[in-house]
């Protein structure tokens, strides 16, 4: 089952110390190879400023090292371990970004530019109560808030 947000992760830290190495201890424990496209999809991921696609994904690596289909099923099994983070779009497109402990939050993105701006923290907690209450456990979510920004608002956009 894919992963959401949770609590204890974040994304788009830009550089933050380790990532890449906690990333690749928990692909350790969870009995994950360690390839070197894996390493260099994690290694991009890590540099970026902002969640990406996969096609992104794959043009940022630009050595080789990484084919499309090789970024889309290593995206799928990092997903899967909770290593990596899906963000789904509105329309089926997804960007994935590599968790910051410490850093959750969510983005909003316009609906016409495509600009991605990261909101502040995580408010769920009475979402999350709520699921517990009726039995569930092991809670993850996915949120983002989609709209228009100023510059594509503005008149003079049009």
């Amino acid at each position: 089952m894919p992963h959401g947000h949770r609590h204890d992760e974040g994304c788009c830290g830009q550089g933050a110390p380790g990532r890449v190495d906690v990333a690749l201890r928990r692909m350790k424990d969870k009995a994950l190879r360690v390839t070197a496209p894996r390493q260099a999809l994690l290694r991009v991921l890590d540099e970026a400023r902002r969640p990406l696609s996969a096609e992104e994904i794959h043009t940022l690596a630009g050595d080789g090292t990484l084919d499309l289909v090789t970024v889309y099923r290593s995206l799928g099994a990092l997903e899967e371990a909770g290593i990596v983070q899906r963000h789904p779009l509105e329309r089926g497109r997804s960007l994935y970004a590599l968790p910051a402990a410490g850093h959750h939050h969510h983005h909003v993105i316009c609906r016409r530019c495509g600009r991605i701006d990261r909101l502040p923290g995580c408010d769920t907690g009475a979402v999350e109560a709520a699921a517990r209450a009726k039995g569930y456990g092991d809670l993850t979510h996915v949120l983002e808030v989609y709209g228009v920004c100023p510059a594509c608002a503005s008149p003079s956009h049009d």
